[in-house]
């Protein structure tokens, strides 16, 4: 994997910010604040989002914006990748958004998780390191943050062990191991319920020679029983013949004389329905005798004639008044118009348009000419009133004519409605004849009817009761007695089935002991397989794994910390759990008792031995050659710094990135990314 560039947008103290990243050894530089750990941290955001306890939205976005995007070009085995990554803020805090990851120029878009998934598949991590849902192997493989460099030391032997098996792909054996000692205790359990299953099995098993003189016994009686019941079946069906019989006849006579008793009742009533119906007719006829009385004579055209002569003289009526309005009008404007113009002549000393003094006769010829004009329109409009008012009576007298109009017109509606109610009274009347006549009809079929069952009862003959209730009484006897047999015989022949059942029980928990101790023995060859073969194999291999990986991460953790301590008093090694072991002058020494830059180069041996095993051994992990060192060399001197030029170089990477803010390491990097803050704002030149 090799990085190319990096394109932040609203990330942490970024706004906008583009970086490339060259081959070799490249050195981000700047004052410590300056935002070079805020370019791993989105580095690392690219390639997997938001890590729960590492790398948060919140913690990357810039504060005030809605939105940030990070984008990662790189080269990841021989592919041209791009990923691309967004975070908004919410109301409930900053989330991911879906994002893209475009391999060779074709792009997929992916949700968060689908990106990560794409990701951790083009750095070949295995599946098994991954699933563990721990922390991202990118951190010991590739890059640790500054504040994580001596975590993995400061952790439990078991803890670290346990980091170890993920990250070198041998924890399997571990889980192999852990899961067969609870699959041991679960068929130990297994077996064990299978023991007390078989001897309660066998407890439960019934004397199968009292079981077979049992059913010898329900056999012979029930056919005994079985014998009676039939004879007793037989009898009761020659009784129940009888009385059936008995019973058919009574109940055909009883049937007869109820229908008899509802013929009767309905001629009654078809009687009575009868009159109802004459009655009704003659009180519709003798209202519709009256009613076309009432109807009065009415002449439709001529009435339509008068209409339209009256609206004819209605219109005219109305346009002479509208022609003498507007002749008052024209009259009233016109006076008006010559008084105006006799006022004004009268306050006139000189001429407006000629400035010229106007004499007083003038003055009083042009009065006199406008008073003639206003006496005329006086006359005319006295002469006006006149008409409007022989016009106002003409109008009076027409609303007189319109209302006895229309009291004419209201007679003939009524005559309508009247016609309209002689019809339907006529019509009533006609549907009552027809229903009279089909009374008629009904009530003869009805007498007829009668007379046919009149003649039927005659022929049948009154049932002797005391007779039929003996009859009754014996079948009902026989019946009891059949019924009780075939009781008994039924309880019999349960009894049969119940012993055969039992004898079938008991075969089948004769097989069943012998299928619980087939599986007992199974389950005891795998106890015993589980415990002498898989659980030591699988120590063994994660054993002889183990010591392959220590040999090699211990002379890698000796090599890189004699490079960067040249006290040759001060030696280093791993015990058995992997954790450091520090001697001086031959004797053990505590971490915590080292000074800074002690502490500082036991971490970073520690941690580019540990890189350079992991890569040893996962040959496929595409991110072999990249490494990133956040800060690594805290609290060292000036002849340390020079010494990790040579560590460094020791390790033949094809790109490295360092993060530091010590001038020193300057000289000996290929590239020099300088990072500066102004005004809360990070920017990046070369």
């Amino acid at each position: 994997m090799r990085l190319t560039s990096l394109a932040l947008t609203n990330i942490r103290s970024y706004t906008a910010a583009t970086v490339a990243f060259p081959e070799g050894l490249t050195l981000l530089a700047g004052d410590i604040g300056a935002g070079k750990s805020s370019l791993l941290l989105a580095l690392e955001f690219a390639l997997f989002g938001v890590q729960r306890g590492e790398v948060s939205g919140s913690s990357l976005l810039r504060h005030g914006c809605q939105k940030g995007e990070v984008v990662l070009d790189a080269e990841i085995a021989g592919k041209n990748v791009r990923l691309t990554r967004r975070l908004k803020r919410t109301s409930s805090g900053v989330a991911q958004e879906a994002g893209s990851i475009a391999v060779d120029g074709i792009t997929t878009e992916c949700t968060a998780q689908e990106l990560k998934a794409r990701v951790l598949e083009l750095l070949a991590y295995p599946a098994s390191v991954v699933a563990t849902g721990k922390r991202n192997p990118f951190r010991y493989t590739v890059y640790t943050p500054q504040e994580q460099m001596k975590a993995i030391l400061e952790e439990s032997a078991e803890e670290r062990l346990d980091t170890l098996r993920r990250l070198f792909g041998i924890d399997t054996y571990k889980r192999v191991a852990e899961n067969a000692a609870i699959l041991v205790r679960d068929l130990k359990k297994e077996e064990a319920a299978l023991a007390a299953a078989i001897e309660t099995l066998r407890q439960g098993l019934p004397d199968r020679k009292a079981v077979e003189e049992r059913l010898r016994k329900a056999k012979d009686e029930l056919a005994a029983a079985q014998k009676r019941a039939a004879a007793a079946q037989e009898a009761l069906t020659r009784l129940t013949a009888q009385a059936d019989a008995a019973e058919k006849e009574r109940f055909a006579r009883s049937e007869l004389q109820k229908r008899h008793a509802v013929l009767r009742g309905q001629a009654r009533e078809r009687q009575r329905r009868a009159e109802e119906l004459a009655a009704e007719r003659t009180r519709l006829a003798t209202l519709a005798q009256e009613t076309e009385k009432q109807l009065a004579p009415a002449d439709d055209e001529a009435l339509r004639k008068e209409a339209a002569l009256l609206a004819e003289r209605e219109r005219k009526i109305a346009e002479k008044e509208r022609q003498a309005l507007k002749q008052e009008a024209a009259l009233d404007a016109k006076a008006a118009r010559s008084q105006e113009i006799a006022r004004a002549i009268a306050a006139l000393d000189t001429c407006p348009t000629c400035k010229q003094d106007v004499d007083e006769r003038h003055k009083r010829r042009i009065r006199a000419a406008e008073e003639k004009v206003a006496s005329d329109c006086a006359a005319k409009l006295k002469a006006l009133a006149e008409v409007k008012a022989k016009l106002q009576e003409h109008r009076a007298a027409m609303e007189r004519k319109k209302a006895e109009h229309a009291q004419r017109e209201r007679l003939v509606e009524a005559n309508k409605v009247k016609r309209d109610n002689l019809v339907q009274l006529r019509g009533r009347v006609a549907a009552l004849d027809d229903a009279l006549a089909k009374a008629a009809k009904e009530r003869e079929r009805l007498a007829a009817e009668t007379a046919k069952l009149v003649r039927e009862l005659a022929k049948t003959k009154e049932t002797d009761e005391e007779a039929f209730q003996e009859l009754r009484r014996r079948a009902e006897a026989q019946r009891t007695e059949a019924t009780a047999l075939a009781v008994r015989a039924a309880e019999l022949a349960k009894d049969e089935t119940r012993a055969e059942e039992e004898l079938k029980r008991q075969k089948e928990q004769q097989a069943r002991i012998a299928e619980r101790e087939k599986e007992r023995t199974a389950l005891q060859r795998r106890l015993a397989w589980l415990a002498k073969h898989l659980v030591p194999v699988c120590g063994a291999i994660e054993k002889r794994l183990f010591h392959s990986v220590h040999g090699a991460f211990n002379e890698y953790f000796r090599e890189w910390f004699s490079i960067l301590i040249e006290d040759e008093t001060l030696v280093v090694r791993l015990d058995g759990s992997f954790a450091p072991v520090i001697a001086q002058d031959g004797y053990e020494a505590e971490l915590g008792h080292l000074s800074g830059g002690e502490r500082t180069s036991v971490a970073l041996a520690y941690r580019l031995s540990l890189n350079k095993a992991v890569n040893e051994f996962l040959s496929a992990l595409r991110t072999r050659d990249l490494l990133i060192l956040d800060e690594p060399t805290d609290g060292f001197s000036s002849e340390q710094l020079d010494r990790v030029r040579a560590v460094l170089a020791r390790l033949g990477l094809k790109q490295v990135i360092v993060v530091s803010h010590e001038e020193q390491l300057e000289g000996y990097a290929d590239h020099v990314l300088r990072v500066t803050k102004e005004a809360h704002e990070s920017r990046v030149s070369a």
